[in-house]
């Protein structure tokens, strides 16, 4: 298993002086590998120019290598005016952006319920997600699923149902652990043992809920079983990223240090 971070959950600095700063606190703790999410303070690729050369420059000082991009895609519903902007142009530019730096993974998300579930906004679902994952494909990319709440992606169920329905090679998971506990609440092995052929992509968080709502905590400290988490994925041989998503509430530049140490304790 490979470790890997995202780059706005390193420190809380969003600053042009930012990416030194991260990368080297992130290559002291062994870790080389980021996904991009935030390019300093804009959320990729609607990012400002320079800040995407500092990035790509501080990087390459540091032996930074990038695995897959997180441009927010499909964080609406099937009707919301965003919906033709994203298919038509910022999944294009996304893919454009990512290749110039020689990364062919990209993100997205589940789409956000609008509705009581019907068939046919499922059905909408599925024709959005296999159009986006068949434009992809046809141009070398893959695509990673990632679970949150509220979307068509929420549960550990509906996942595997989206999974199943979009039924694409290059359509991948990220087994989002702290997202699934939000979700729902449960232990992670019953969903695990269902999602884990389409697992691509680890995404690591912990927290609990407190007073009906859900808080962010150094790894270890919550309830989503971080330790039995990876005991499960090396037990079955899992070999690709460990992504540690440290930030909690609020966000301190202690964060990540204590949960990646946390998490290198557990390995």
């Amino acid at each position: 298993m490979r470790l890997s971070t995202v780059t706005d959950e390193v420190l809380t600095d969003r600053s042009p002086g930012a990416f030194p700063r991260i990368f080297e606190t992130a290559v002291r703790e062994g870790v080389t590998n980021f996904e991009i999410r935030m390019v300093e303070a804009k959320r990729f690729p609607i990012c400002e120019s320079q800040a995407w050369d500092r990035m790509k420059q501080y990087g390459k000082e540091y032996g930074i290598t990038f695995s897959a991009v997180s441009p927010g895609l499909f964080k609406c519903g099937v009707c919301h005016d965003l919906m033709p902007l994203y298919q038509k142009y910022l999944l294009p530019m996304s893919m454009d952006l990512a290749e110039t730096i020689g990364v062919k993974t990209l993100i997205v998300f589940g789409i956000v319920r609008e509705q009581e579930e019907t068939a046919d906004e499922f059905k909408r679902v599925v024709e959005i997600l296999r159009g986006a994952v068949e434009t992809a494909a046809a141009r070398g990319f893959t695509v990673q699923l990632e679970n949150l709440p509220g979307t068509w992606a929420d549960t550990s169920d509906s996942c595997l149902r989206l999974l199943k329905a979009v039924a694409h090679p290059a359509f991948g998971y990220i087994w989002d652990t702290g997202n699934l506990y939000e979700a729902e609440e449960r232990h992670f092995k019953e969903g695990y043992e269902k999602l884990k052929p389409y697992i691509k992509n680890v995404h690591l968080k912990d927290g609990r809920f407190i007073d009906g709502r859900m808080y962010w905590q150094h790894l270890g400290q919550g309830l989503t079983d971080i330790k039995g988490q990876v005991e499960a994925l090396k037990a079955d041989g899992y070999q690709g990223t460990l992504t540690l998503e440290a930030k909690c509430e609020p966000q301190t530049d202690e964060d990540f240090t204590a949960s990646i140490r946390y998490l290198k304790s557990v390995l």
